[in-house]
């Protein structure tokens, strides 16, 4: 995402500030980029800024949320888990008018589910497989898939904060995260992370699947979210034109 706001977006977003509870990782990141940008607080970074990007996690969101209502600063949330855990402060955003922008993430069909939640929505389900490596505590010679978890979106996203953004995000869009169903699977005769919506309403039945391959960087997450965001930070910058639901 940094290195995207000075190449794609040079001439209408200037990357201001940067920050990461690693201090180094930051200092790092810092370094690779051309002109390096200042490793900031939050405290610093947030009233001089005009959006901010959360990349890191679902505690992160409880810690810069609350900051970004407070300041009045639009905030574009990857880790949508963590909006989950904090509906106090969506809630307050709201009222006072703060923008929280949620990219699609993975997912393909965000627009279809939001649709047919304008009408009558009776189920969505998400399954979402991913290879063992992508989750902790899973063993790596795993020879045969094996289900993790079945339940709410709610419930997922508490176990399963790195992996699971896009059951709370579908969950956003839909019928919010009790009525949400989820499966998450371990599959070993997988390489890509792979997501499946199925919703069903008065609208009819909608099913997606999406391959996704993992982010080089971090295979907990896929490649998709990454430019997902981008995109979202596009829609932001580029002015009245907006595509999709």
């Amino acid at each position: 995402m940094a290195r995207e706001i000075q190449t794609q977006f040079r001439g209408v977003a200037r990357l201001i500030g940067l920050y990461d509870r690693d201090l180094e990782a930051a200092a790092r990141l810092s370094r690779r980029l051309r002109p390096s940008v200042p490793v900031l607080t939050p405290q610093q970074m947030i009233p001089r800024c005009q959006l901010l990007i959360e990349a890191a996690s679902c505690d992160a969101v409880g810690e810069l949320l609350p900051q970004a209502v407070r300041h009045r600063r639009p905030i574009l949330v990857m880790s949508t888990g963590g909006l989950l855990a904090n509906p106090g402060w969506v809630a307050k955003a709201a009222a006072l008018k703060v923008p929280i922008h949620l990219p699609s993430g993975a997912l393909a069909g965000l627009d279809g589910v939001k649709g047919a939640a304008s009408g009558r929505l009776r189920s969505v389900t998400l399954t979402t497989r991913k290879p063992p490596t992508a989750f902790a505590g899973v063993p790596k010679n795993l020879r045969r898939p094996r289900l993790l978890f079945q339940g709410s979106a709610r419930r997922a996203a508490a176990a399963f904060p790195q992996n699971i953004n896009v059951a709370a995000t579908l969950a956003l869009a839909g019928l919010g995260p009790t009525r949400t169903r989820v499966r998450l699977i371990a599959d070993p005769t997988i390489r890509e992370n792979i997501h499946e919506v199925e919703a069903v309403g008065d609208f009819g039945r909608l099913m997606v699947r999406t391959h996704n391959r993992p982010s080089r960087e971090n295979p907990k997450t896929s490649q998709l979210a990454v430019l997902s965001a981008i995109a979202t930070l596009r829609q932001i910058v580029s002015g009245p034109l907006k595509v999709g639901t």
